[in-house]
C-alpha cells in the first residue's frame, strides 16, 4: 500500500491594480488613490490621455 500525502500548496492571489476614470468634454479625469475611502466626494484630476487606433497600435508591435 502506497501512502500518499496530501500536500497544502498555497498560491498567491496577485490582485488587478485599477482606477477610477471618467471623461467630460474630451477631458479624462482619475480619482485620487488617497480618497477612495477616506472621502466620497473624492477629488479628481486631470490627465493627458490620447486615444489610439487598432491599427496603429499593430503597426508598432514587433513579432519574434
Amino acid at each position: 500500500m502506497i501512502n500518499r500525502r496530501k500536500s497544502k500548496k498555497r498560491y498567491a492571489k496577485k490582485g488587478i491594480d485599477t482606477q477610477h476614470v471618467f471623461t467630460e468634454n474630451n477631458q479624462v479625469f482619475v480619482k485620487n488613490k488617497a480618497s477612495y475611502k477616506a472621502n466620497p466626494n473624492s477629488e479628481w484630476s486631470p490627465i493627458t490621455f490620447k486615444w489610439v487606433s487598432i491599427e496603429k497600435v499593430q503597426d508598432c508591435l514587433v513579432l519574434e
